[in-house]
């Protein structure tokens, strides 16, 4: 374990959370920690750091299990090292982070882009994770179809942001900010200090770098992997929930039942939950039920 937190002065601050960083082989991690017994890894979404679990931590710590939640690389108070990022490098740096704790084995959450990365982890290497939630992303082994057209149309800012420059000026002016917390994709406005706290996230100085970075070299690559149907032949070993917000533009219930209608394409124990009033950043417009849903489903499936 690297430096502790103590240096880092912008970083919200909540009861009971440790805060260190781990080294990589070419930057550290910033890790934010509570509690003992199981562990539950949590993959924080675009934008956004290890708050947006700020409700589900304490939770899961309470309950008697240990989060560890990193901010990905780049992201929050985490290093973007010169290297280009890609899904590899993303990959590689939570089973660095997992290595280095002694973990063999553990429980998954992750949201938005950050299941980008789970997915993968879980997939090809499933012996490392005991079960799996995924937050607002469907299944990488979904097929396309015209039902998802509609709820597309808000994703303009994946092809923006991957434009050299372009990507980072957008971030840096705040358009990227006002797209992701608008109507779009939330049911009603989050706290104003929730919203401040995010807005400064996506100011600190490395973020637009890492933002046009990661639309450009992990989502467009992987969605288009995933629009081919490379990962429609896999399944997840792993008992895996999916949970979404009722009012998800994205993904309303007609496209839910379809993507759905067959779990056994995803996996032998898939569960599908849908949290009411709650769009894309559920997470947050939900804390509650989200919390009760994970509990609900880690302590079904104990490692």
């Amino acid at each position: 374990m690297a430096a502790k937190y103590s240096e880092v002065t912008t970083a919200p601050e909540i009861a009971g959370v440790e805060h260190s960083y781990v080294q990589l082989h070419d930057g550290r991690l910033h890790i934010a920690t509570m509690g003992a017994g199981a562990p539950v890894l949590l993959l924080h979404g675009f934008g956004q750091t290890w708050w947006e679990f700020r409700d589900l931590i304490p939770a899961i710590a309470k309950a008697g299990y240990r989060a560890i939640a990193p901010d990905l690389r780049g992201e929050g108070w985490s290093e973007l090292p010169i290297n280009p990022m890609t899904r590899l490098q993303r990959f590689h740096d939570v089973v660095s982070l997992l290595d280095q704790l002694g973990l063999k084995s553990v429980a998954m959450v992750s949201h938005d882009l950050g299941a980008i990365t789970a997915f993968q982890l879980a997939l090809e290497l499933p012996e490392r994770f005991s079960s799996q939630i995924m937050v607002a992303v469907p299944p990488p082994q979904m097929r396309f179809s015209v039902d998802l057209i509609p709820g597309m149309k808000n994703l303009w800012h994946q092809e923006a942001l991957a434009v050299p420059y372009l990507g980072r000026k957008l971030m840096a002016s705040g358009t990227m900010f006002r797209h992701f917390f608008s109507p779009k994709f939330l049911t009603k406005a989050l706290d104003d200090e929730v919203l401040a706290q995010y807005e400064k996230t996506m100011k600190l100085p490395q973020f637009p770098r890492a933002a046009e970075l990661l639309c450009r070299q992990v989502v467009l690559p992987e969605l288009a992997r995933i629009i081919a149907g490379s990962y429609r032949s896999a399944r997840f070993a792993m008992p895996s929930q999916f949970i979404f917000g009722a009012k998800d533009s994205g993904f309303p219930a007609a496209v839910l039942r379809k993507v759905f209608e067959d779990s056994s394409l995803i996996g032998p124990d898939v569960q599908l939950e849908v949290i009411q009033d709650a769009g894309h950043f559920v997470i947050d417009e939900q804390p509650q039920a989200v919390s009760r849903t994970v509990m609900a489903f880690l302590d079904t499936h104990r490692a």
